[in-house]
């Protein structure tokens, strides 16, 4: 469940941020666009640098530790975007014409990217509590709570549907701007989205049985 609420947040992040970036008037610096470009580049690396350069003189600097708790993939994804503004900085200064050129050549993939992970948000968006309500269905029907398996039952079917249809879609716009899906592929890629969904959230419900009432009962008491 984690990392589904993870993906869903992180393709919702990309595009917000995509928008975002755009929105902001740019154009009040008093500098030309390629200097925009290093200028903002070299903030994202030297904001990144000093977050790191903090963590690692206060509490050491841990791989895997700082990637699982200090949000270190997010720092290195933005001094990534930040070093990535700085070349095409850098780019677009020295050589503007044939950069210009290049870049729009390569804006279609930039695109796909962007659609696709739109796509996806919405999709993580019900995969995510259709893969809950599936393993909360294992759990009481592993309990016997008929009642509520019943409840958590339909709850994850149309969570899966309204996710499923999402999918397809998704599909569709890759057919148009990507590659030719024939109609039999979708509908396979479907069937297996949906089998995979619904089938890896009843097992996890069936082998985290306990645990998740256990949860669930903590919930509604402090309710």
């Amino acid at each position: 469940m984690k990392v589904l609420l993870k993906l869903y947040s992180i393709s919702c992040i990309v595009v917000v941020a995509f928008f975002a970036f755009f929105m902001v008037p740019w154009g009040i610096m008093p500098f030309s666009d390629a200097v925009n470009l290093m200028i903002i580049g070299g903030l994202l690396v030297g904001a990144t640098g000093f977050y790191t350069i903090y963590f690692y003189r206060r509490e050491g600097l841990e791989l895997g530790w700082f990637l699982l708790f200090r949000g270190g993939f997010w720092v290195i994804t933005v001094a990534c975007i930040g070093v990535a503004a700085l070349v095409c900085g850098a780019l677009l200064l020295i050589w503007p014409d044939l950069f210009a050129n290049v870049l729009e050549q390569g804006a279609l993939p930039f695109g796909i990217l962007l659609v696709s992970l739109f796509w996806l948000g919405l999709i993580f968006l019900l995969a995510y509590p259709a893969f809950g309500m599936a393993a909360q269905t294992a759990a009481y029907a592993r309990d016997f709570k008929f009642t509520q398996t019943i409840i958590h039952a339909v709850i994850a079917l149309v969570c899966t549907a309204l996710s499923a249809v999402f999918f397809s879609l998704f599909l569709e716009v890759l057919n148009d701007i990507l590659a030719r899906i024939s109609i039999p592929t979708q509908w396979k890629a479907i069937r297996i989205f949906v089998g995979l969904l619904m089938g890896s959230g009843l097992i996890y419900g069936l082998w985290k049985g306990p645990d998740l009432l256990r949860e669930a009962d903590n919930k509604d008491g402090a309710e």
